[in-house]
C-alpha cells in the first residue's frame, strides 16, 4: 500500500501516474495543439506554409531543406536540432520532398514542445507543488509569448524547443543528483545553444558535490561547446556587437520586448526569488539550487540577451523559464489569501477593467492617431499581437501589484 504521508518531494514523483494527471497532459496536449493551429493559420509565422519555413530558415528561394541559416555565423554551431530534422527528413524523405521536411519540423517542434510541458509538471512536482499547482505552472508556459507566438516574427522559434526540453531536463537530473545523466543532457544542450551553459554552471554552484565530481560534469559540456566550433568555423568572424548595438537604437522597444518575455510572471518572479533569498527559506535540494543559482542565471541571461545578440527575440531570455515559473508559482502560493480577498471584491475587478481600458485607450490612440511616432519609438513592437499582449501582461501586473503597494504604504503611515 502507498504511503500517503511520504516525506519528500522526490518520494511523492515517484508515485504511479493518477488519472488526473493523465487528465491534466491530455489538457496540455490539446492547449498545445491550439497553440500550433494558431501560429500555422492566424499569426502567420514559421510553420504557416512551407516556402515561410525556407524564408525564416534563410533558406528561400531553395526549399527549406537547403537550412540556409546553417551557414550564418550566429546559427553554425546550434547543430543538434537541424541533425535532428535533417536526419529524420533524410530517412523517411525523398531529397526532394518538402512538403515532408515541413511535416518533419512541424512534428518534432511539437514533440519537444510537449515534453517540455510534461518534464516542466515534473519538475514542479519536484519542487513540492501540488498536482494542481504543478499543472498551473505548465498553463503559465503556454501563456508565455515566446511560446503563444513561437513562430511569429522576431520570434522565429527554431531550435528553441529542444533547448527548452533538455533545460528542464537538465535541472530534473541535478535535483536527483544524477550527474552522469546530467553530464550527457548538458553536452546535449551545449550543441543545441551556447547559452544553455547555464545548466553545467548550475551544477558547478548548487549541485554541492565535491569541486573533482563539479569540474569532471562541468568539461565535456565546456568540450563540446568550443569542439563544435572548431569543427564548423564560420566562414567569416562573428561580430556579436553588431546586433547588440541595434538593441539600443531602440531602447524602447528593447524594454517592450523584454517585458514581454514573461509579462504578468516578472513580478512576482522577482518579487518571490527576493523573498526565499532574504528569508534563506530553502524547503529541499531543488529549492536550494533555484535559490542559489536564481540571481547569477538571471543576470547571465539578460546579460548575453542584449549585449550578445537581438533582445527582440527574447527566446533567448525565456531560457530561464524554469526559475520564473517556480518563483512565481511560489509567490502566487503563499499569497492565496491575498490574491482570494482581491478577487472577492467586485471594486477590484472594476478596477482591473479600468487599468486595462485606460490602458488599451492610450495603446490604439498612439498606434492609429501617432503611427509614425510610436513606429520610430517601439520599431517591430508595433505589431498587433504585441501591443495586445504588451497591454494585457502590463495590466495584470498593475492591477495585482499596485493595491498590494498601496496598503503596504497606508501600514507605513500609520
Amino acid at each position: 500500500m502507498i504511503n500517503r504521508n511520504l516525506a519528500t518531494a522526490e518520494d511523492r514523483a515517484r508515485l504511479p501516474i493518477q488519472r488526473i494527471e493523465v487528465v491534466y497532459f491530455a489538457i496540455l496536449l490539446v492547449l498545445l495543439a491550439a497553440v500550433f493551429a494558431f501560429n500555422a493559420f492566424v499569426a502567420g509565422g514559421t510553420i504557416s506554409s512551407v516556402k515561410q519555413l525556407a524564408i525564416d530558415s534563410a533558406s528561400w528561394p531553395y526549399p527549406p531543406q537547403y537550412w540556409g541559416i546553417q551557414y550564418w555565423p550566429a546559427a553554425i554551431n546550434r547543430v543538434l536540432f537541424r541533425w535532428i530534422i535533417q536526419g529524420t527528413w533524410t530517412l523517411f524523405c525523398a531529397p526532394d520532398d518538402a512538403w515532408g521536411f515541413y511535416i518533419i519540423f512541424i512534428a518534432w517542434s511539437f514533440a519537444l514542445f510537449y515534453g517540455t510541458l510534461v518534464a516542466l509538471y515534473f519538475f514542479l512536482r519536484l519542487l513540492d507543488f501540488s498536482r494542481r499547482m504543478s499543472f498551473g505552472g505548465c498553463l503559465l508556459f503556454l501563456a508565455c509569448a515566446p511560446v503563444l507566438l513561437a513562430y511569429k516574427y522576431p520570434v522565429a522559434t527554431r531550435e528553441d524547443p529542444l533547448a527548452y526540453f533538455l533545460i528542464v531536463l537538465g535541472l530534473v537530473a541535478l535535483f536527483k543528483s544524477r550527474p552522469i545523466l546530467f553530464t550527457v543532457i548538458a553536452t546535449a544542450a551545449a550543441l543545441t545553444r551556447e547559452t544553455t551553459l547555464i545548466l553545467p554552471l548550475a551544477y558547478f554552484l548548487a549541485s554541492g558535490e565535491s569541486l573533482r565530481q563539479r569540474v569532471l560534469v562541468f568539461i565535456p559540456p565546456v568540450l563540446a561547446f568550443f569542439g563544435i566550433r572548431l569543427v564548423t568555423q564560420a566562414p567569416v568572424p562573428v561580430n556579436q556587437l553588431e546586433a547588440s548595438l541595434l538593441n539600443f537604437l531602440f531602447p524602447w522597444e528593447l524594454i517592450a520586448f523584454l517585458f514581454c518575455a514573461f509579462g504578468a510572471l516578472w513580478a512576482p518572479y522577482l518579487i518571490g526569488m527576493r523573498e526565499r533569498r532574504q528569508y534563506n527559506d530553502a524547503l529541499n535540494f531543488p529549492w536550494r539550487v533555484l535559490i542559489t543559482t536564481g540571481p547569477i542565471i538571471l543576470v547571465l541571461i539578460l546579460g548575453t540577451s542584449v549585449a550578445l545578440g537581438r533582445a527582440r527575440e527574447i527566446r533567448p531570455t525565456f531560457l530561464i523559464f524554469p526559475w520564473v515559473i517556480a518563483f512565481a508559482l511560489d509567490w502566487f502560493s503563499r499569497n492565496r489569501a491575498y490574491l482570494a480577498r482581491l478577487a472577492a471584491r467586485k471594486t477590484f475587478w472594476v478596477f482591473a477593467f479600468s487599468i486595462f481600458a485606460g490602458l488599451a485607450a492610450i495603446v490604439l490612440y498612439f498606434n492609429y492617431a501617432q503611427r509614425e511616432l510610436t513606429t520610430a519609438i517601439l520599431a517591430d513592437f508595433r505589431n498587433g499581437y504585441w501591443l495586445v499582449l504588451g497591454t494585457i501582461n502590463l495590466a495584470i501586473t498593475l492591477a495585482l501589484f499596485l493595491p498590494r503597494a498601496r496598503s503596504k504604504w497606508l501600514a507605513e503611515q500609520v
